[in-house]
């Protein structure tokens, strides 16, 4: 009877070497699965965003004005889009601080204590406390076409985009070849875009970009 030979150390390298490929295929394969109902959520987060820009047009601004936060900002004469967004928040139009933080962000706003309330403002609030990009006081342009300070009115065009997926710090969507961008347009639809559409790591803000009237 001969004795049983085990695996010499070549067999097992190899062996590894093939669960190691095979592992990263099927964690390749199941990316997409995982990151489809975090890309439903964050499509949802704007989706509420949305409902209540329109809910403050025909509550607080006359059906004519967005959001006008300047005495909430932490620039003098100035708002950005994490303030603007926080606007619905403040006024009680969205309501729940979750809508404003990415699913697939490290973002948090700490419940909402860190966005602060209609009556106080938060010493704590930051580009962290609103996961999105949006319009903010310098959107609007002169005859020019340069940036402009100024309200935002419901004049824009319905294909004009109105909040996104932020590309300022972290980026949180994925990067150039297998990432996207969630972003709302002003007629409350919202597209999943991909890095052929827009950029997807400096696009927010950047001039000739489709969005670069948004900052965060």
């Amino acid at each position: 009877m001969s004795a049983r030979r085990g695996l010499t150390v070549v067999e097992v390298l190899v062996a590894v070497a093939i669960l190691a490929v095979l592992a990263a295929e099927v964690a390749f394969a199941w990316r997409p699965v995982r990151e489809a109902p975090i890309r439903l959520r964050c499509r949802n987060n704007l989706n509420q965003i949305a409902k209540g820009m329109v809910a403050y047009l025909a509550g607080h601004g006359g059906g004519r004005w967005f959001p006008f936060p300047l005495d909430r900002s932490r620039v003098p004469h100035d708002f950005n889009g994490a303030e603007w967004l926080a606007s619905l928040y403040w006024s009680g139009v969205v309501p729940d601080p979750g809508v404003f933080v990415c699913p697939s962000s490290r973002d948090s706003n700490a419940d909402g204590r860190d966005l602060g309330t209609r009556v106080h403002a938060s010493t704590t609030f930051g580009e962290r406390s609103v996961s999105y990009a949006a319009l903010h006081f310098y959107s609007t342009t002169d005859a020019a076409g340069n940036p402009a300070p100024g309200a935002i009115e419901d004049v824009y065009p319905p294909n004009m985009p109105m909040a996104s997926d932020d590309t300022q710090g972290p980026v949180n969507h994925g990067t150039a070849n297998n990432g996207g961008m969630a972003v709302l347009f002003l007629d409350s639809h919202v597209k999943f875009m991909i890095n052929t559409e827009i950029d997807l790591e400096r696009g927010v803000g950047r001039k000739g970009g489709l969005l670069w009237q948004l900052r965060n």
